[in-house]
């Protein structure tokens, strides 16, 4: 077994690959792409793609077939969520406090306009200025980019993370990588465990990433952060698919779940206030008492 951690995108990573031989530049190459994938769609990057539209005025602009590829999947989220999913919400986060550039001292977030934009051909068409915050769904979609390039360098078993949410081959021996599933705001305790084999798991909770009344979930309707659930995971076919399955899940209405769940094929639990506990039918995990 070969380990090597580090920090990227804001949070901690750890790639494990079950075999004997390490290239001496693989860690290289997977920062070198983590660091590239930041300066492109971080919003804490002056400079990056989702920036690009801060100050723009309303029209349609060219958009890079990647940063397409995740705003298609923006839509899906924001349908299946009857609009309660949208990137654009990164305005009201930071008039909440939350990151770069500081909040307006004359706008409070309760008075913050959602932007409409919507996909055209190859292009985005937007009402006035804009600016996109990824979150957890961009940070699964570079989880398996990063799987891709370990594969692409001829590595067959691995266990990729990064803050809570991973993408696993399967060991040599064809068995799966045991993973648990922390408790939602108690991080010493373990709520279940799953096997990851050749799948992706997420996590998300509103216990993290807090900034004063607010955690990192706003719901861009009522302006406010989201307290029905106090967590969910996902496993799914990717790390991409169960991290969108997440960020629907928090946002979305339960009777929003099982759509959400079929379109990116995953299982889910969902954590509620008081303690009590949602599942998909077909959940593989096992659950702690």
């Amino acid at each position: 077994m070969r380990s090597f951690a580090f920090e990227a995108l804001g949070t901690h990573w750890t790639v494990d690959i079950d075999e004997v031989d390490l290239r001496h530049d693989t860690q290289e190459n997977v920062q070198v792409f983590l660091h590239d994938f930041e300066e492109r769609f971080s919003r804490f990057r002056p400079d990056s793609e989702v920036n690009t539209w801060r100050q723009a005025v309303p029209g349609k602009y060219p958009l890079s077939l990647e940063f397409r590829t995740l705003l298609e999947r923006a839509e899906e989220l924001r349908t299946l969520t009857s609009g309660k999913y949208d990137p654009a919400t990164a305005g009201l986060l930071e008039r909440a406090g939350y990151g770069l550039p500081s909040p307006s001292q004359t706008e409070t977030p309760e008075n913050f306009v959602l932007p409409k934009w919507h996909l055209e051909d190859e292009s985005i068409v937007i009402d006035g200025p804009v600016v996109f915050d990824l979150g957890g769904m961009g940070k699964g979609y570079a989880i398996d980019q990063v799987a891709k390039l370990l594969l692409d360098q001829g590595y067959k078993y691995f266990l990729v993370e990064g803050g809570g949410d991973m993408y696993g081959t399967s060991k040599q021996d064809d068995s799966p990588w045991q993973v648990a599933i922390e408790y939602p705001g108690q991080p010493e305790v373990a709520l279940g465990s799953v096997a990851l084999k050749q799948a992706g798991l997420a996590v998300s909770d509103r216990f993290r990433r807090r900034f004063g009344r607010w955690h990192h979930v706003i719901d861009p309707l009522s302006k406010q952060a989201v307290d029905t659930i106090d967590g969910c995971a996902a496993l799914a076919r990717t790390a991409w698919d169960a991290d969108s399955l997440t960020a629907g899940i928090f946002l979305g209405s339960p009777r929003e779940y099982s759509a959400l769940a079929k379109a990116l094929q995953g299982e889910y639990i969902v954590m509620l206030p008081g303690g009590y506990l949602s599942q998909s039918p077909d959940w593989p995990g096992e659950l702690f008492s």
